[in-house]
């Protein structure tokens, strides 16, 4: 999965910097990178789905119009089923939710246009343990996984920052387990020269 997420971003960085003018992945939106993402982590998977509610998600009583939060990507064997009906009509078809992978991407910028992203700090600090949580406490999630797409001035910053964010969550009680880090070098067109992943497994609380 690392190997398939770093090969489709070193693909893009080498057809955008061949662009007049040279571009990076800093041009790319953010809903881009993550359908990147996307299309690389499932490259072996049957199905792939982008933004899935979260299948164990019970609104409370007094706020039943309450909408599930949204898984970034799942990848399938098959079609996943995501109603009681649907399972019980294409059985023979569809996947649970217990079979499939459910990966929630995180994709941080040092830099965004030529200036310093405020919210650089935040996605290290409450995004990405929120979506751990996340993935950690739903009772139907079996197979779970944080894809990190890292755009920063330099691969040692990059790598600093996500190991400072491992001990954060280590800390906070969330059950991460190593990161599988690949790196990548990229054109400095807004002040990020380097493109840092991970794929970090998630456990069940």
């Amino acid at each position: 999965m690392a190997d398939h997420l770093r090969d489709a971003l070193g693909r893009r960085i080498a057809s955008l910097r061949g662009q007049d003018p040279p571009q990076s992945l800093d041009d790319l939106t953010d809903a881009s990178i993550e359908a990147l993402v996307a299309s690389a982590l499932g490259t072996d998977s049957g199905w792939v789905g982008q933004r899935i509610p979260y299948p164990g998600f019970e609104a409370p009583r007094a706020a039943r119009s309450t909408k599930a939060p949204r898984c970034s990507v799942v990848l399938a064997p098959h079609e996943l089923a995501t109603t009681a009906i649907d399972a019980g009509l294409f059985a023979g078809l569809q996947s649970s939710a217990e079979e499939a992978i459910w990966v929630e991407t995180s994709i941080v910028r040092e830099w965004h246009r030529c200036e310093p992203c405020p919210r650089y700090a935040a996605a290290f600090e409450q995004h990405a343990l929120r979506a751990v949580a996340q993935l950690a406490t739903d009772e139907r999630i079996v197979h779970a996984r944080v894809a990190w797409v890292i755009l920063a001035s330099s691969e040692d910053r990059a790598r600093s920052d996500l190991v400072a964010w491992e001990r954060l969550a280590v800390q906070e009680g969330l059950p991460v387990g190593a990161p599988v880090v690949r790196a990548l070098a990229m054109p400095d067109v807004q002040g990020n020269a380097a493109c840092v992943t991970a794929i970090v497994p998630v456990q069940r609380l």
